[in-house]
């Protein structure tokens, strides 16, 4: 349920807070978010598009895609559809699921795709310029079956199947975008303090989103939404009254996780320290991850492999706290091998400074310097 319905019925209370003019994720920031460079966002397109000719209902568009994918959409779904079931019985069922569901997930979608849906105004069809097609405009949409994209020569077509059309009339109701625009900041913060912390139990999410945003919300309500949104988002998953990094993939690694978690209190970030994790899990600015970029760009990756993505899991060991030798399987993984112990010094030396200037899960996203000084 949405807290702009009953809020006070749901314990809304008055509070002190600190004031701004805006909330801490604007509609540009969350927006940029979604950006693919042109390369990439090419790419997408590629693999999201079905070479074949635009058909208009949804059991016809499910149709064209194999027995595999439409097992994987399940999934996305949440809905259990036994390995035997034969291909015409899964599109049954998957479509049902998806017309019957297709409203409660709207409010939940991302800003930029259901703006992208207003453009459908009553038809089923619309033909986009193949280079003018992001693909942040259709992410959501696509991925959970509700909208088809067909490549036909130069352009794309973009296909809601027509017994999910009806359901776009919300589009034009301004309660509607009020509840997408609270959805939108929710997800940001829930993207911004799961890399910051790892885990987070509902409670410090309540006391951060309280400190910065107008509305004002309970634990309780917190948990309605965010049930919901993570249904259909990617970056972090909610469980048990916890959201949780999906840099954790089952329960179980979360329990190991969570029995090494240090009992100090939650550190509480700035308005500005939101922003850059909702950007990244690690502070690529730091003097500490620039010396490392500087001495591992002197190193070619085999198989294609980018050093910035080498950084990024290296970071991920300093913020989860691995030890030395998972370090040196990981560079072993990307193929970069040191000539001698100097190499293999140098390394362990910045990866130290690094360690020393990150925030760490266990501790609750406060960094280890200080809690030594404490």
């Amino acid at each position: 349920m949405c807290y702009i319905k009953d809020m006070k019925d749901k314990g809304y209370t008055t509070r002190k807070r600190e004031m701004h003019p805006l909330p801490v994720f604007t509609k540009d920031l969350i927006r940029s978010s979604m950006e693919a460079e042109p390369s990439l966002n090419r790419q997408l397109l590629h693999n999201a598009a079905l070479t074949k000719k635009p058909v208009h209902t949804l059991a016809e568009c499910l149709a064209y895609y194999t027995k595999k994918h439409l097992q994987e959409l399940a999934e996305d779904h949440a809905v259990h559809i036994p390995s035997s079931t034969r291909k015409l019985q899964l599109i049954e069922t998957l479509a049902d699921h998806v017309v019957g569901h297709f409203p409660h997930y709207l409010p939940y979608l991302p800003a930029v795709n259901l703006e992208f849906l207003t453009s459908f105004k009553g038809k089923t069809a619309i033909e986009v310029d193949a280079d003018e097609l992001q693909f942040r405009d259709i992410s959501h949409v696509q991925n959970f079956g509700f909208l088809h994209l067909f490549k036909t020569g130069d352009s794309f077509t973009a296909i809601i199947p027509r017994e999910l059309l009806p359901e776009l009339e919300v589009l034009t109701e301004q309660n509607f975008w009020m509840k997408v625009d609270l959805h939108q900041r929710l997800d940001a913060y829930a993207v911004a303090l799961s890399n910051l912390y790892g885990v987070l139990d509902i409670d410090q999410f309540a006391v951060v989103w309280n400190q910065y945003e107008e509305e004002n919300m309970t634990p309780a309500m917190v948990q309605d939404e965010l049930v919901e949104l993570g249904k259909v988002q990617y970056y972090w998953w909610f469980d048990n009254e916890l959201v949780i990094s999906s840099y954790f993939k089952t329960e179980e690694e979360v329990s190991q996780f969570l029995d090494n978690v240090k009992e100090v209190s939650y550190y509480s970030p700035s308005r500005e320290e939101l922003i850059k994790y909702f950007q990244t899990p690690y502070d690529d600015q730091s003097p500490a991850v620039s010396a490392m970029m500087e001495f591992l760009s002197g190193y070619r990756l085999p198989d294609g492999e980018q050093i910035e993505d080498l950084m990024d899991e290296i970071s991920d060991t300093c913020i989860v706290g691995d030890d030395m030798q998972e370090v040196f399987d990981l560079l072993n993984e990307y193929g970069l091998l040191f000539t001698g112990m100097d190499e293999i010094t140098q390394f362990t030396e910045l990866y130290s400074q690094m360690c020393e200037s990150s925030r760490k899960w266990e501790l609750r996203g406060h960094l280890p310097t200080v809690l030594k000084k404490g």
